[in-house]
């Protein structure tokens, strides 16, 4: 006989590429073929293959029955069952396991790998050594041999799953990465199946079986369980009978409760479909929350260098600077959040009043908006004599829309024609405390459930009659009939940044805002420049343009300087006068 080696090494290289695809297919089929076996254990010893073919017939196909016996033929009380699809083999065994059969309550169960079963058997173990092996009749099966010496050891190893009941296939020949193998259903096609969720953790398939039976008979009732916990999922699979049944199960709402939770059906979806519609949640891209509104900060920011900035003094600028700091400070706290409603208003003239602000910002509202508050904030510490506070030249204006506040600011906001050109108007969004905010809204519904005049008042009134009852006033506010119409062109030119919602603000440095005053400042020094140079006439212009002649300066040598300096010495010496010395004795 010749070897394999050699055989495999005289056939031609497309003969043995054949020979093994064929293997590979084989080993695909028998595959394929296992996982729809069923063991069924402690059957009663009169059951013949006859027999079990009928009952397990009605569930679907069967292919090959198997009863396993004794050495001298004796029957052991388990079988094999082959089915054709193992969508077949789980229907048969949802229907049959536990249920009588000739007298006898059967066990039914997927058929398992020897490790895994010998993993069972020693977490149950039962305390019992006399154990008799039960020697097994080898019966020759149409799949392969392997199959049979394998059952033919013992009972237990006869167990055993798809994995390890396969033919010696040469293991080197298939494949590392081989593809599962899909079962495709018609559940989806006839729309009898549900998939329900927020399903109660300690459910079991029995209580969910129960529960959806009110609409119709079922197929099954299968709860999801997580592979690594192996528990509840709180997702569930009920297949019914009629499509009927599945549609009233699908249709009856909140009403449909277990065990005090409520579920929530809906239909049966591909697996791909499924895929597609997470893969798309993923892919879509999460938009930014801005709960406090931090994106109106920008707005109405006034850059160095803009065409806004042009005429600004620098004063205000450094106003600005000083607004944008103090906001940038309070915003660093997170219960500060920027208000979408209300206004600041700064470099008011110190004679205005809260009506004349009103006013003011009704004009340039847009048509139909409602102010709630205007208020100019006073010093009451320092009266006048009429006994008001000296204006502290700032104030706020609520309104009831965003809309009509961001009107008012892109109008306002830094217009010359409003206060004038050397003092203009500083309009930003207010900063607002929300824990604050929250008390003050508390106390104004308090307010208004004790009010006589509001629907829902508490306490005993004085007016028992509707026709009684004091008209409540109407804060609604026509528009004023001169407001000047708004050219949108030239506001943009003087309004600074317009903020767009949605875009993720970072807090703004100090080092940025007091790099724009010092080129605000920088940009007023060239304008001053500028506007000098233009005041001068041509003559005085050419004038300075004209190189005078630098002057010539007469440089002494060193000799010169020095012989001079001998001359002058000389001369001191030559006039000092001689004194005669008298002698000692005279």
């Amino acid at each position: 006989m010749v070897p394999y080696g050699q055989m495999r090494k005289s056939l031609p290289k497309e003969v043995v590429k054949e020979r093994l695809r064929e293997k590979k297919k084989l080993s695909k089929k028998l595959l394929k073929a296992k996982r729809a076996r069923l063991v069924v254990k402690n059957l009663p010893f009169t059951a013949t293959d006859e027999n079990l073919k009928e009952y397990f017939g009605q569930y679907g196909e069967i292919k090959n029955v198997d009863l396993l016996k004794k050495s001298d033929g004796k029957l052991v009380g388990c079988a094999f069952i082959q089915f054709d699809l193992v969508q077949k083999a789980a229907k048969a065994r949802h229907h049959t396991n536990g249920k009588e059969f000739m007298g006898r309550q059967i066990s039914v169960d997927f058929s398992k790998a020897q490790s895994k079963y010998q993993k069972q058997k020693k977490e149950v173990r039962i305390e019992n050594n006399t154990d008799e092996v039960i020697e097994i009749k080898e019966e020759d099966e149409e799949f392969s041999k392997s199959e049979s010496d394998e059952e033919g050891d013992s009972y237990n190893e006869s167990l055993k799953s798809d994995d390890e009941d396969d033919v010696a296939v040469d293991t080197k020949i298939l494949p590392k990465n081989e593809a599962k193998i899909t079962y495709f259903s018609n559940d989806l096609v006839e729309e009898k199946t549900i998939f329900i969720k927020n399903v109660p953790f300690d459910a079991t398939n029995e209580d969910l079986r129960e529960c959806m039976l009110q609409f119709g008979p079922l197929y099954y009732a299968l709860i999801c369980i997580d592979k690594l916990t192996e528990h509840s999922k709180g997702t569930a699979f009920v297949k019914f009978v009629n499509k009927e049944d599945a549609d009233k199960a699908l249709g009856a709402g909140t009403e449909l409760k277990l065990l005090g939770n409520i579920l929530d059906c809906h239909k049966a979806l591909d697996r791909e479909d499924v895929g597609k519609r997470n893969q798309g949640i993923h892919d879509k891209k999460k938009e930014p929350k801005d709960s406090r509104n931090l994106y109106l900060v920008r707005e109405g920011v006034i850059l160095a260098g803009t065409k806004a900035a042009e005429g600004i003094t620098a004063t205000d600028m450094a106003k600005r600077l000083q607004i944008e700091q103090y906001k940038t400070q309070m915003l660093r706290n997170l219960n500060m959040f920027v208000s979408r409603e209300r206004l600041v208003v700064h470099n008011i003239p110190p004679s205005w009043d809260d009506k004349k602000l009103r006013i003011l910002l009704q004009k340039y509202s847009g048509p139909g908006a409602v102010i709630r508050e205007a208020r100019i904030m006073r010093d009451m510490k320092n009266l006048d004599p009429k006994g008001v506070g000296k204006s502290k030249e700032y104030g706020f204006v609520s309104f009831t829309k965003h809309e009509n506040a961001l009107t008012a600011l892109r109008s306002l906001n830094n217009n010359p024609d409003i206060f004038g050109a050397h003092r203009r108007p500083i309009i930003t969004f207010s900063i607002e405390n929300k824990t604050m905010v929250t008390a003050r809204q508390k106390r104004l519904e308090k307010s208004r459930l004790y009010n006589p005049t509001n629907k829902n008042f508490k306490g005993s009134s004085k007016y028992e009659k509707k026709e009684d009852r004091p008209k409540k006033i109407s804060r609604k506010q026509k528009p004023l009939k001169d407001a000047p119409p708004r050219d949108d062109e030239n506001v943009s030119q003087f309004s600074g940044i317009t903020a767009k919602a949605g875009i993720q603000q970072k807090m703004r440095s100090r080092y940025k805002l007091t790099t724009q005053a010092k080129l605000h400042h920088e940009n007023l020094k060239k304008e001053k420049k500028i506007a000098k140079n233009a005041k001068k006439t041509l003559a005085e212009r050419k004038r300075e343009f004209i190189k005078q002649p630098k002057q010539k300066m007469n440089k002494i040598s060193e000799s010169d300087s020095f012989s001079k300096l001998v001359n002058e010495y000389k001369n001191k010496l030559v006039n000092v006068p001689t004194v005669k010395k008298s002698k000692w004795y005279e």
